[in-house]
């Protein structure tokens, strides 16, 4: 919005106008692109502004948006909560991570085969960096943050893919032994967080234990 003033052979010319600042970037899912994208999380912002050069800084106007930084397509930042598509890739790593964690710590956190068959299959599902030492820090790990982690992830994954997380994970709690009340305790925490129903964690528990002659 611009105003004319006309004062003798002066033309002023000022009104307000927004400028839009980049508050962060980063890469995201595009809907319309349908891949990952760089974007833009942008704001407005009310310039006085004279001959239309922007001033004095004045309120912000409307809420933040997301910008894609291809097709400039603007969403809500809710938008950031989409997987992008290596999230995706590295989800079952993580879960199979945390999984792996919560089992071995309702039971025998030393037992040298029960710790290797864990850095093994999070290393199968594409972690190569995954070892002893990065299992400690898990294990060392509050119960209820890797349990509201596992929680917020899960759901981006089919069911099956949650059902052979927690199946590994029974595998590895069975490699020291039958299971323990603690242990199955846990495994049925594990399952619930995946988002598996009581039916489906009985039933991959049960195979577990078939593979395993336990």
């Amino acid at each position: 919005m611009a105003c004319l003033v006309t004062k003798g052979p002066i033309l002023i010319i000022f009104g307000l106008q927004v400028v839009y600042f980049t508050l962060s970037k980063g890469v995201f899912h595009c809907p319309d692109c349908g891949g990952d994208r760089e974007y833009r999380r942008r704001q407005g912002r009310n310039f006085f502004s004279l001959f239309f050069i922007p001033l004095i800084p004045l309120n912000k106007t409307g809420s933040e948006f997301v910008q894609c930084g291809t097709c400039k397509g603007r969403w809500h930042v809710d938008i950031l909560t989409v997987p992008t598509t290596a999230q995706l890739a590295s989800l079952p790593a993580l879960l199979l991570r945390l999984a792996s964690a919560q089992a071995l710590r309702s039971g025998d956190v030393t037992h040298p085969a029960a710790r290797d068959r864990a850095v093994t299959v999070v290393r199968q599902a594409g972690d190569h960096a995954y070892d002893q030492g990065v299992l400690d820090h898990d294990l060392g790990r509050p119960f209820d943050q890797i349990r509201a982690e596992m929680a917020h992830a899960a759901g981006a994954l089919a069911p099956e893919a949650r059902e052979n997380i927690l199946r590994a994970a029974a595998e590895i709690a069975l490699t020291d032994g039958p299971l323990s009340v603690s242990e199955e305790e846990t495994l049925n925490a594990v399952g619930a967080d995946l988002g598996l129903t009581r039916v489906q964690v009985t039933g991959v528990i049960s195979l577990a234990r078939q593979s395993s002659g336990r």
